[in-house]
């Protein structure tokens, strides 16, 4: 991410994941798509620019060159220009398109400031490191106003986890998931829990006789996969889920499956193992 404190950033092509998304997850960005060339433009660029200097700390004004910037123009789906996005958490949350007078675009800043229950959370997660009992206290504060708050929730989940009550976590996340709510670090965390916990040496190396000296025996090789996923050895974990799917379909085939598809979630659409095992296994399947 830019080192820049300032409220106002220029971005570039290059730059602007870490300038946008990623700031995004800290504060609330508003991102201005202008040109040169734009009269519209230009009598928007300095309403924007003298708001994002006046509430300094509330948001963080990121100006696009459209003529620049082409590629985030594109997957923001900029057609006509000005336009201007805020972003919070990885999402545009509103836009508009066009130029406003100063009090119309001053009231739509104040409309996208952070919630009570959302304040909260933001509380919670600063001290999350430091206090987690404070932090959960915040947490479920913030659930109290406002039951599917994303960050409150993550946060709760986190600290579950970490205390080794790892049911309690995957609960707080599966009420997102059943809501279509999580994001795309929850749903990690989510996958995380539910391919359980490591196991110590011994325990693993029992499973791995177990599953060499039964190599057709699905579920062996599925409990050795779950040990191995649970200690970050995933590649090895999909081998031996690959195996259980392709030796015994009709008895572990279902849960070796989706079990796969729990790593995949994990590890990530852009990583070249999903791709590598998911390109395997859908060879298997048909």
């Amino acid at each position: 991410m830019s080192a820049q404190s300032s409220p106002i950033i220029e971005t570039t092509d290059a730059s602007f994941e870490a300038d946008v998304i990623q700031r995004s997850f800290e504060t609330l960005v508003v991102v201005d798509f202008w040109a040169a060339w734009c009269g519209p433009c230009r009598m928007l660029g300095p309403i924007l620019e003298k708001l994002a200097r006046e509430k300094e700390g509330q948001f963080v004004l990121v100006k696009a060159d459209a003529d620049k910037v082409t590629r985030a123009a594109a997957e923001f789906g900029v057609s006509s220009i000005p336009a201007v996005f805020a972003v919070r958490d990885g999402r545009v949350i509103d836009q508009f398109v066009g130029a406003m007078p100063e009090p119309q675009i001053r009231a739509w800043i104040e409309s996208l400031q952070p919630s009570e229950d959302e304040l909260l959370a933001q509380e919670g997660e600063k001290l999350l490191a430091a206090d987690p009992q404070a932090a959960e206290a915040k947490f479920q504060e913030a659930l109290a106003k406002n039951v599917h708050n994303l960050r409150a929730r993550k946060g709760l989940a986190t600290i579950y986890s970490d205390r080794g009550e790892h049911d309690k976590a995957r609960e707080v996340l599966e009420e997102l998931a059943e809501a279509g709510a999580l994001d795309a670090e929850a749903e990690k965390m989510l996958a995380e829990l539910k391919l359980g916990e490591a196991v110590d040496d011994a325990e693993l190396s029992s499973l791995q006789q177990q599953a060499d000296a039964n190599p057709n025996d699905g579920a062996a090789q599925l409990a050795l996969a779950k040990a191995l996923a649970a200690s970050g050895r995933y590649e090895e974990a999909m081998e031996r889920a690959l195996a259980a799917f392709q030796n015994d379909r009709a008895g572990s085939g279902d849960a070796a499956r989706e079990f796969l598809v729990q790593i995949f979630q994990l590890l990530g659409e852009d990583d070249p193992r999903t791709t590598e095992y998911r390109r395997r296994l859908t060879m298997l399947m048909f």
